[in-house]
């Protein structure tokens, strides 16, 4: 008991601030007060202790990010490796109500049994899916008053079971560096619990740079909401995705290189006004404002080559897509 007490006074003299409460009931070795590495330990449980002690990875032990580490020393857990899972597509669900409620103008890409343009519908967005990227192409949907609530965010990440291929996981995106950026965020879906919750499948997600989700694309998604509560619209039909490779996380989940995002506004039954996005997926948007980015729907269709509110007559969609 000595032994720890000293340990743990010595570590809060060094200031390690990552230091745990569970530190108590461990006998650490003494290499926590310098640096330790898989050659100071034993066995792989005493390496596992000292890692799960630390907040962060301190002494970077975990070298492929999975949460084990030191996996050459005795005593490793067996672990039997998940290969990526592949199965035969599923039939998407034809129900027309169900697409037509968010892609009320369109479907741009076609999307249709094509693994690389799956067509995922659920009653709260329309996916399109390409599993060559492990990402969606694009995500639709539909915000008006009904949708809009005040539940609680239920943050239960986890994999899409309508994926045709890989589920992506959450824990492919751990210490990535990249955030689990919502496509069709949470707060767009909180009048109802099995809305909200359906927002965090990770279908729904995409790897954003923190500045880009925490301020841009989240100050963006809060304009949308004032579209309807404050400006009096009737409705906004979104559409928005990731465009572009800037490499991958784990299990081949693509990095965007840009976030894009295109709005239909519609008031008194009418379409009336259009805006678009295309945001930079880095660090390079941090204190700048959504507007900053704003483009033409042309210019996105270009950069995509989907046909957005193609259902539009083509004289309005022609001026409003300009």
């Amino acid at each position: 008991m000595k032994r720890i007490l000293l340990t743990i006074v010595a570590i809060a003299c060094l200031g390690l601030v990552f230091f745990t409460p569970k530190a108590e009931a461990l006998n650490l070795p003494e290499c926590v007060l310098t640096d330790c590495n898989c050659s100071d330990f034993a066995t792989q449980p005493e390496a596992q202790a000292v890692f799960d002690v630390f907040v962060e990875d301190f002494f970077k032990l975990d070298k492929d990010g999975d949460g084990r580490v030191c996996t050459s020393l005795p005593g490793s857990p067996k672990v039997k490796k998940v290969e990526p899972e592949v199965t035969e597509p599923a039939q998407p669900k034809l129900s027309s109500e169900l697409v037509l409620k968010q892609i009320k103008f369109g479907n741009p890409s076609d999307a249709d049994t094509d693994l690389n343009n799956y067509l995922i519908p659920k009653e709260q967005f329309v996916i399109s899916y390409n599993c060559s990227r492990n990402l969606a192409n694009w995500v639709s949907w539909t915000v008006d008053a009904s949708y809009m609530g005040e539940v609680e965010r239920a943050d239960n990440f986890r994999p899409d079971p309508d994926v045709p291929c890989y589920k992506v996981t959450p824990r492919d995106y751990t210490r990535s560096g990249y955030d689990r950026g919502h496509i069709a965020p949470s707060a767009d879906r909180d009048s109802n619990k099995e809305d909200n919750s359906a927002t965090f499948l990770m279908s729904n997600m995409m790897p954003q740079s923190p500045s880009n989700n925490r301020e841009v694309w989240r100050e963006l998604e809060g304009y949308e909401r004032k579209l309807i509560t404050e400006l009096g619209n009737e409705a906004v039909y979104i559409v928005a995705g990731p465009l572009g490779n800037a490499g991958t996380i784990r299990n081949g989940v693509v990095i965007p290189e840009s976030t894009w995002k295109v709005i239909l506004i519609v008031a008194d039954g009418s379409p009336t006004e259009t805006i678009a996005v295309n945001i930079p997926n880095d660090e390079s948007v941090k204190h700048t404002d959504w507007q900053d980015y704003l483009t033409t729907v042309d210019e996105i269709e270009a950069l995509t080559g989907y046909d957005f509110f193609e259902e539009l007559p083509d004289e309005i969609e022609e001026v409003l897509e300009n």
